[in-house]
């Protein structure tokens, strides 16, 4: 409540006449000089005060009035008004004594009284003026006080950076200071008088309890809400309201501070989602969040870190202790004495790595937790906050690859690089204790298995084998499978050779023993190789090597033999791989070629067929026999694409014949297998134009001894195409004529060994005569190979053969010479 203007304040002389202003303003200037003047200046006017009414008596006094001290009056009054309280007091004392000893200087005792009584009076006067003269003092430094206040008030309210504003208790805008209209856009004109709740709507509505609180004379800090600009902005503002209250403390209006936190929610928001998006992150990475207070040692941490630690939250706070008792016994050490490192002055942050068991009695998970500390200015650790997250599947997944680095992952049993180094190992040992052995295992048969009953049941058969191997072989040897369907055992502390043989005969005979495939009896042999440390080398690669070299004697021997090394065999080994590699190169060169030999039909005399034959001249060794290279080319691989070249270039110079002439083109066990020959075949006969009637292809026996599912079933398919099938070299086998009976060949060729015993062996006569006849009765074209002279032809005549073929007749010829060839055939007149 401020204070009331004073007497003579600006306020009130701006009301006043100019005679009150005059009279104002020469009180102003009397009272400031009463306050700067000296006590000694004041006395002399004092005097003065005294002298002046001194003259003034004796002037009445000469004008005839008997006046004693009512001239001294204004003096009296001027001393009150004009000069300090001890200043007047003293001019009073002094004008008394004038009176009394010069004025009426014989005057009785009732004058005396009357002198107190103006003594009294004028003193009195004197006191009452300088308490009058403090107390405007008083009032004006009052007065400017609260000027002081109000104008400060005034540029708070002015130059504040909050809008403020007042209002009726009804809600009518009084005031409105320029920062409201920075904010809300409004001038105060446009305001001032209108109703509060224009700027507000409902939000202000729905919260009418607010300004029922503040009517009540509660002060409302805080109350966020939002309010629409000018321009249509909507802005959130947190507010503030205050009751005014008059000088008789009655509430008469409302005062309210706007703060815009527009940008200040827009924050929160920014902060919240940040969260939101830190704990999916941290879900997402499956963490677990923890903060761990060291000086009271208390850890806040997430549901998650509490379920990867193994830990109970109705347990109560997690301590370093609790911690610690969670882990592994062999790491719980090493972290602790990390941890409390870390805390030191200088420590650094920690990246941990440690095992967990957990309650349940699952195995250990392993933990990778992060930690940051937070020290005061001291250096001392305050707080860790870290995140820590399972990585057992990681763990898990290293180990996996380091023990798959070591081990074959279908059999599980240790690989190539595991058995060299324990065979380095072992050799290290050789010098100073007993030999080794080495013995390399290669399965025979495998490939038909895999390409017959496919690749699953191949894996299937390979694991049986581990296991049967496993079985025969020690825990202090080794056992590995190098690749393939190769094996291999590593005896260490051995040098007696009949001890190897022993083991060596006892996994042939273990894998030679029949396996059961999903139902399917599987028979497959296995050939073995063996070399001995020190006598056949010292190194890993040597010793291998060695035993390499006896395993491909052993097979070159046939299925289920076993060799040790020796050393005439490494040199027919390198002529073997000599010869690998000469093939390799003559099938990228496609340096083959093919040569073709006739077969003539018997009644007519004329070539109704050529055989095509695969042809190989080495630069050096000159023509390889087909005995020597095929095989090699069916261990190797080659023999699908050298099959597949061979049945287009075939095909394509049998195009070129005249007439109906057919081509007959063999084909190996490894290609019938083939699950692509049926597609083959038919791309060559569209790329060269030939007709599939055209085409014969000549299969082996031993094809048919291994019958299957899959080999009958591409036989049907081919001869669907319009193919024909003729069974090669009828005879050599050991049961033909079932053979026979298992597919409707369209042919069957008799072998050239009982061709050759026509005219000298019963025997061979009595056979020709009755696969001949069995022909007839099946409706098949026999034909006789290795016809060389006229005896041989006249009998197969007898016998109602029905086609030949021979050196009679042709040697095989080049592709180039088969037009001159058939010329010559064509007049050729035999028997």
């Amino acid at each position: 409540m401020s204070a009331p203007p004073p007497p003579f304040s600006a306020d009130t002389a701006d009301n006043r006449t100019a005679v009150q202003k005059a009279l104002y303003g020469v009180s102003r200037r009397a009272m400031a000089w009463r306050d700067r003047a000296s006590a000694r200046a004041q006395f002399l006017a004092g005097l003065g005060m005294i002298a002046f009414g001194t003259g003034l008596r004796e002037v009445l006094h000469a004008l005839g009035a008997e006046l004693n001290y009512l001239p001294l009056l204004p003096t009296v009054t001027l001393a009150a008004a004009f000069l300090r309280a001890e200043i007047g007091l003293c001019v009073i004392v002094l004008s008394a004594l004038q009176i009394h000893f010069l004025f009426v200087p014989e005057a009785g005792p009732g004058h005396d009284i009357a002198q107190l009584i103006y003594l009294a009076a004028a003193g009195f006067t004197v006191v009452l003026a300088e308490l009058f003269v403090r107390a405007q003092k008083v009032a004006l430094l009052e007065s400017r006080r609260a000027d002081r206040v109000g104008r400060l008030h005034a540029a708070v309210i002015e130059y504040s950076n909050d809008a403020i504003l007042t209002h009726t208790l009804d809600g009518i805008v009084t005031t409105w200071n320029p920062a409201a209209t920075v904010m809300l856009g409004y001038l105060a004109h446009e305001r001032i008088g209108r109703p509060v709740n224009d700027l507000c709507g409902a939000e202000v509505d729905q919260s009418a309890e607010i300004f029922a609180r503040v009517r009540a004379g509660e002060a409302v800090e805080h109350f966020e809400t939002r309010m629409r600009t000018r321009d249509g902005r909507v802005i959130d503002v947190s507010i503030t309201l205050s009751p005014i209250r008059d000088p008789s403390g009655a509430i008469v209006g409302i005062s309210t501070i706007l703060r815009d936190i527009t940008e200040t929610m827009q924050i929160f928001d920014a902060l919240r989602q940040s969260e939101e998006k830190l704990r999916f992150a941290l879900e997402a990475a499956r963490a677990g969040w923890w903060q761990w207070h060291c000086l009271e040692d208390r850890v806040i941490c997430s549901e998650r870190f509490l379920q990867q630690h193994g830990l109970d939250p109705a347990a109560g706070p997690v301590t370093l202790a609790g911690w610690l008792a969670r882990l592994h016994p062999e790491d719980r050490s090493g972290v602790r004495a990390l941890v409390l490192g870390a805390l030191e002055s200088g420590g650094r942050d920690q990246a941990l790595q440690y095992r967990v068991a957990l309650p349940d009695g699952r195995g250990p998970r392993w933990i990778e937790a992060f930690g940051r500390i937070e020290r005061d200015a001291a250096g001392r650790a305050q707080r860790v906050n870290g995140i820590s997250f399972d990585v057992t599947d990681r763990f898990e997944a290293v180990e996996r690859i380091a023990y798959l680095a070591h081990h074959d992952g279908l059999t599980g049993l240790p690989n190539r690089a595991l058995f060299l180094d324990r065979l380095e190992a072992a050799l290290g040992r050789v010098r100073h204790a007993r030999g080794c052995a080495v013995l390399l295992i290669d399965l025979d048969r495998f490939k038909e298995v895999n390409e017959t009953l496919g690749h699953a049941a191949g894996d299937r058969l390979l694991c049986a084998v581990a296991a049967r191997l496993r079985a025969e072989v020690s825990a202090a040897d080794t056992l590995a499978r190098l690749g393939g369907d190769e094996f291999a055992v590593l005896l260490t502390e051995t040098e007696a050779p009949q001890t190897v043989s022993a083991l060596a005969e006892r996994l042939i005979a273990a894998i030679e023993a029949e396996f059961d495939l999903d139902g399917r009896r599987i028979g497959i042999g296995a050939s073995l190789g063996i070399a001995m440390a020190p006598s056949d080398g010292l190194s890993p690669k040597a010793l291998v090597k060695a035993a390499d070299v006896a395993l491909c004697r052993a097979k070159a021997d046939g299925s289920g033999c076993l060799r040790f090394f020796a050393p005439e065999s490494d040199s027919r080994m390198q002529q073997r791989r000599a010869l690998e590699s000469d093939l390799r190169r003559a099938w990228a060169a496609r340096d083959f070629q093919l040569f073709f030999q006739p077969i003539v039909e018997m009644k007519t005399r004329r070539v109704s067929c050529l055989e095509a034959l695969l042809r190989w001249h080495h630069p050096e060794r000159g023509w390889v026999s087909p005995e020597t290279f095929i095989p090699l080319a069916e261990e190797m691989g080659l023999i699908v694409p050298i099959g597949e070249w061979v049945l287009t270039e075939a095909c394509a110079a049998a195009a070129r014949w005249p007439g109906s002439l057919r081509v007959a083109v063999n084909l190996s066990p490894v290609q019938l297998a083939h699950i692509g020959l049926a597609e083959a075949i038919a791309a060559a006969l569209r790329r060269t134009g030939l007709a599939a009637n055209r085409l014969e292809l000549e299969i082996t026996e031993t094809v048919m001894m291994k019958e299957t599912p899959a080999t009958l079933a591409t036989l049907e398919r081919l001869k669907g195409i319009g193919l024909r099938i003729a069974m090669d070299d009828f005879g050599a086998g050991y049961s033909s004529l079932r053979n026979l009976q298992r597919f409707p060949f369209d042919k069957v060729k008799i072998d050239r060994a009982f061709t050759a015993g026509l005219g000298t062996s019963q025997q061979s006569a009595a056979i020709v005569r009755a696969v001949t006849g069995m022909c007839q009765s099946l409706g098949m074209v026999s034909t006789a190979e290795g016809v060389e002279t006229e005896t041989q032809l006249a009998a197969l005549a007898r016998e109602g053969c029905s086609e030949v073929q021979g050196y009679l007749f042709s040697k095989p010829v080049p592709a180039a010479q088969v037009g001159a060839l058939l010329a010559r055939l064509d007049g050729l007149k035999v028997g």
